[in-house]
């Protein structure tokens, strides 16, 4: 009985340690990345949102589409490679950027402290205004007017904690998995109202509902950058560089007025407590 209950105990502990290693070999950090590593093997892996219209989509053809879908494009262009999309979604995108399935990231995801501890932002490409969706008739002027109804938003996306934040205590609160299915709530009424991206208007008219819905107010800033991997110091290099010249250029305005439908703001190089050198 004794050796049965030392042998048993001792295959729990190889089990153990097999289950650790397993572990600490699935999280271990992909290598960094260059773009001359990423010209030789002739192709380049990007996260991209596909759920986000106007940002990232798929379009009538089957075809990937929108504002990030062209920023990646020209970047690829520029390194001279062929673009392959992963589909990335709030809840995916740093570990799959972490863990080497994309090269780097061009999400239209909010830059906040706690996600610049373990990933690298590029300075700020585009900015979307964190906004307040409901019927027209809804009287909500301001944070205090949410208690009094039930309200939509994005699970995981930045959109949540804001929103905790911001509503009165007693507000019900309701997440959903991504933008679309956020947004269809607002539609299908499981909600009276839904925290999110200015461009939440543009999905609304297009499914024809647009007169019946309006903005009721600009909650936050959120300003938007791509990001590589911690030490990725050439990628974020080559990524500063596209984003300063195309911005000075007007490229990116321009793709911006097409896709958003208003000017692209002035953005900021700096942002208080995030690096965007590398090298803190």
């Amino acid at each position: 009985m004794f050796n049965s209950a030392l042998l048993t105990l001792r295959t729990k502990i190889v089990s153990g340690f097999t289950a650790i290693l397993l572990a600490t070999t699935l999280t271990t950090p992909a290598q960094a990345i260059s773009p001359e590593e990423i010209k030789a093997k002739g192709t380049t892996t990007i996260g991209v949102q596909m759920d986000q219209f106007p940002w990232g989509f798929i379009d009538q053809n089957g075809q990937s589409n929108g504002f990030d879908i062209e920023v990646a494009k020209l970047i690829a262009q520029e390194l001279g490679v062929e673009v392959r999309f992963e589909r990335i979604t709030g809840q995916n995108r740093i570990p799959l950027l972490a863990n080497g399935n994309v090269d780097f990231l061009v999400p239209s995801m909010t830059i906040t402290k706690e996600r610049a501890k373990v990933i690298q932002y590029v300075i700020p490409y585009s900015s979307n205004d964190i906004t307040v969706w409901a019927k027209k008739d809804a009287k909500i002027k301001g944070n205090e007017d949410l208690g009094n109804y039930v309200i939509g938003v994005n699970r995981g996306s930045v959109f949540e904690p804001i929103l905790a934040k911001s509503a009165p205590p007693n507000t019900e609160i309701k997440r959903f998995d991504d933008d679309a299915t956020t947004v269809q709530a607002l539609l299908s009424g499981q909600v009276d109202a839904i925290l999110g991206s200015v461009t939440y208007g543009l999905v609304i008219t297009k499914t024809g509902h647009g007169a019946d819905y309006e903005r009721k107010y600009k909650v936050a800033d959120n300003f938007q950058g791509m990001a590589v991997r911690k030490g990725d110091q050439e990628m974020l290099a080559f990524l500063t560089d596209f984003v300063t010249r195309h911005s000075a250029d007007g490229t990116l305005d321009a793709l911006y007025k097409k896709w958003i439908g208003v000017d692209r703001a002035k953005l900021p190089t700096a942002l208080p407590d995030i690096d965007f050198t590398g090298k803190q």
